[in-house]
Protein backbone atom coordinates (compact mmCIF):
# COMPACT_ATOMS: atom_id res chain seq x y z
CA UNK A 1 0.00 0.00 0.00
CA UNK A 2 1.33 3.62 -0.94
CA UNK A 3 2.09 6.07 1.13
CA UNK A 4 -0.09 9.26 1.58
CA UNK A 5 0.40 10.39 4.40
CA UNK A 6 1.94 13.79 5.02
CA UNK A 7 3.61 15.30 8.29
CA UNK A 8 4.28 18.71 8.68
CA UNK A 9 6.19 21.22 10.99
CA UNK A 10 7.45 23.74 11.47
CA UNK A 11 9.97 23.99 9.09
CA UNK A 12 9.71 20.55 7.39
CA UNK A 13 7.02 18.46 6.21
CA UNK A 14 7.63 14.78 5.87
CA UNK A 15 6.19 13.47 2.59
CA UNK A 16 6.12 10.25 0.67
CA UNK A 17 8.79 9.85 -1.98
CA UNK A 18 8.01 11.04 -5.61
CA UNK A 19 10.35 9.93 -8.53
CA UNK A 20 11.70 13.65 -8.93
CA UNK A 21 13.46 12.51 -5.35
CA UNK A 22 15.61 10.31 -7.63
CA UNK A 23 18.13 13.62 -7.93
CA UNK A 24 18.80 13.49 -4.30
CA UNK A 25 18.62 9.90 -3.62
CA UNK A 26 21.39 9.38 -6.26
CA UNK A 27 23.47 12.26 -4.59
CA UNK A 28 23.12 10.80 -1.17
CA UNK A 29 23.89 7.18 -2.30
CA UNK A 30 27.26 8.54 -3.54
CA UNK A 31 28.23 10.22 -0.61
CA UNK A 32 31.08 7.84 0.97
CA UNK A 33 29.59 9.44 4.26
CA UNK A 34 26.25 8.16 3.74
CA UNK A 35 27.55 4.47 2.54
CA UNK A 36 29.71 4.28 5.72
CA UNK A 37 27.40 6.06 8.18
CA UNK A 38 24.21 4.61 7.38
CA UNK A 39 24.36 1.73 5.19
CA UNK A 40 23.04 3.67 2.02
CA UNK A 41 24.05 1.42 -1.21
CA UNK A 42 25.39 3.42 -4.16
CA UNK A 43 23.14 3.80 -6.66
CA UNK A 44 25.15 4.38 -10.11
CA UNK A 45 22.79 6.15 -12.15
CA UNK A 46 19.71 8.06 -12.12
CA UNK A 47 17.98 5.45 -13.67
CA UNK A 48 19.05 3.27 -10.80
CA UNK A 49 17.85 5.65 -8.41
CA UNK A 50 14.69 6.06 -10.13
CA UNK A 51 14.24 2.01 -9.19
CA UNK A 52 15.53 2.44 -5.59
CA UNK A 53 12.56 5.53 -4.94
CA UNK A 54 9.98 3.20 -6.19
CA UNK A 55 11.47 0.76 -3.72
CA UNK A 56 11.45 3.08 -0.96
CA UNK A 57 7.89 4.10 -2.10
CA UNK A 58 7.02 0.77 -1.38
CA UNK A 59 7.48 0.94 2.35
CA UNK A 60 4.13 2.29 4.27
CA UNK A 61 6.32 4.96 6.49
CA UNK A 62 9.08 6.10 4.56
CA UNK A 63 9.24 9.66 3.70
CA UNK A 64 11.41 12.19 2.19
CA UNK A 65 11.92 15.57 4.32
CA UNK A 66 11.68 18.36 2.73
CA UNK A 67 12.16 21.87 3.30
CA UNK A 68 9.22 23.78 3.64
CA UNK A 69 10.11 27.53 2.36
CA UNK A 70 11.63 26.09 -1.25
CA UNK A 71 10.23 22.08 -1.48
CA UNK A 72 14.12 21.21 -1.42
CA UNK A 73 14.18 17.20 -0.41
CA UNK A 74 16.95 17.35 2.38
CA UNK A 75 16.55 14.19 3.72
CA UNK A 76 14.94 9.93 4.74
CA UNK A 77 12.98 9.72 7.69
CA UNK A 78 11.49 6.08 7.87
CA UNK A 79 9.87 3.31 10.13
CA UNK A 80 10.99 -0.27 9.06
CA UNK A 81 8.96 -3.22 10.12
CA UNK A 82 10.88 -5.54 12.55
CA UNK A 83 8.79 -8.41 12.00
CA UNK A 84 5.59 -9.99 11.43
CA UNK A 85 4.78 -12.76 13.29
CA UNK A 86 1.71 -11.73 15.45
CA UNK A 87 2.33 -13.70 18.30
CA UNK A 88 6.23 -11.94 18.85
CA UNK A 89 4.97 -8.35 19.24
CA UNK A 90 6.83 -7.08 16.61
CA UNK A 91 3.71 -5.50 14.79
CA UNK A 92 3.83 -3.40 17.34
CA UNK A 93 7.37 -2.40 17.32
CA UNK A 94 9.55 -0.59 14.21
CA UNK A 95 12.71 0.03 13.45
CA UNK A 96 14.08 3.72 12.98
CA UNK A 97 16.17 5.21 9.81
CA UNK A 98 16.90 8.37 8.70
CA UNK A 99 19.67 10.49 6.66
CA UNK A 100 20.06 14.18 6.04
CA UNK A 101 21.97 16.50 4.29
CA UNK A 102 25.53 17.24 5.52
CA UNK A 103 24.43 21.20 4.64
CA UNK A 104 21.50 20.92 7.24
CA UNK A 105 23.26 19.26 10.04
CA UNK A 106 23.40 20.65 13.45
CA UNK A 107 20.36 23.02 12.68
CA UNK A 108 17.65 21.19 14.28
CA UNK A 109 16.18 19.52 10.93
CA UNK A 110 16.36 16.03 12.22
CA UNK A 111 14.88 16.79 15.93
CA UNK A 112 11.85 18.06 13.85
CA UNK A 113 11.53 15.68 11.72
CA UNK A 114 12.04 12.37 13.91
CA UNK A 115 9.88 14.28 16.37
CA UNK A 116 6.89 14.53 13.74
CA UNK A 117 7.53 10.78 12.52
CA UNK A 118 7.65 9.02 16.34
CA UNK A 119 4.78 11.42 17.42
CA UNK A 120 2.67 9.85 14.20
CA UNK A 121 4.45 6.35 15.07
CA UNK A 122 2.97 6.24 18.88
CA UNK A 123 -0.22 8.64 18.13
CA UNK A 124 -1.65 7.33 14.89
CA UNK A 125 0.40 3.89 14.47
CA UNK A 126 -0.39 2.88 18.00
CA UNK A 127 3.55 1.31 18.33
CA UNK A 128 4.54 0.25 21.41
CA UNK A 129 8.47 0.43 20.53
CA UNK A 130 10.51 2.25 18.33
CA UNK A 131 14.21 0.67 17.79
CA UNK A 132 16.99 2.79 15.91
CA UNK A 133 20.37 0.91 14.98
CA UNK A 134 23.65 3.20 14.55
CA UNK A 135 27.09 2.24 13.40
CA UNK A 136 29.39 2.00 16.65
CA UNK A 137 31.32 5.30 15.55
CA UNK A 138 28.05 7.31 14.51
CA UNK A 139 28.27 9.19 17.47
CA UNK A 140 25.98 12.04 16.24
CA UNK A 141 23.17 9.91 15.56
CA UNK A 142 23.61 7.98 19.00
CA UNK A 143 23.32 11.89 20.54
CA UNK A 144 20.67 12.71 18.28
CA UNK A 145 18.81 9.74 19.63
CA UNK A 146 19.30 10.03 23.50
CA UNK A 147 18.22 13.43 22.45
CA UNK A 148 14.82 12.22 21.87
CA UNK A 149 14.78 9.90 24.63
CA UNK A 150 16.43 6.36 23.50
CA UNK A 151 18.32 4.68 25.70
CA UNK A 152 20.93 2.70 24.80
CA UNK A 153 20.40 -1.38 24.71
CA UNK A 154 22.94 -3.77 23.04
CA UNK A 155 25.58 -3.52 20.78
CA UNK A 156 25.98 -6.21 18.00
CA UNK A 157 29.67 -7.35 16.05
CA UNK A 158 28.17 -8.19 12.37
CA UNK A 159 32.17 -9.18 11.97
CA UNK A 160 31.95 -11.81 14.56
CA UNK A 161 28.99 -13.14 13.04
CA UNK A 162 30.32 -12.82 9.25
CA UNK A 163 27.48 -10.44 8.00
CA UNK A 164 29.30 -7.26 7.34
CA UNK A 165 32.35 -5.13 8.36
CA UNK A 166 30.09 -3.02 11.76
CA UNK A 167 29.75 -2.63 15.07
CA UNK A 168 26.14 -1.50 15.89
CA UNK A 169 24.64 0.01 18.60
CA UNK A 170 21.19 -0.37 19.18
CA UNK A 171 18.57 1.83 20.85
CA UNK A 172 15.05 1.62 22.33
CA UNK A 173 12.28 4.34 22.69
CA UNK A 174 8.91 2.90 24.38
CA UNK A 175 5.94 4.68 24.16
CA UNK A 176 5.49 5.17 27.70
CA UNK A 177 8.97 7.43 27.81
CA UNK A 178 8.23 9.22 24.57
CA UNK A 179 4.52 9.94 26.36
CA UNK A 180 6.09 11.30 29.60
Amino acid sequence: MANKTVLTGRRICLRPWQLTDAEALLAWSQNPLFQKTAGLRPYPDLSAAKAGVQQYQARPASFVIVRLKNNQPIGIAELNERGLDERSGLGQSKELGFLLSQEFWRQGYMTEALTLLLNYAFDQLDQREIWAGTFQENTASQGLLQKLGFHYVYQVDYRALGLGNYVENYYLLRQTDWQN
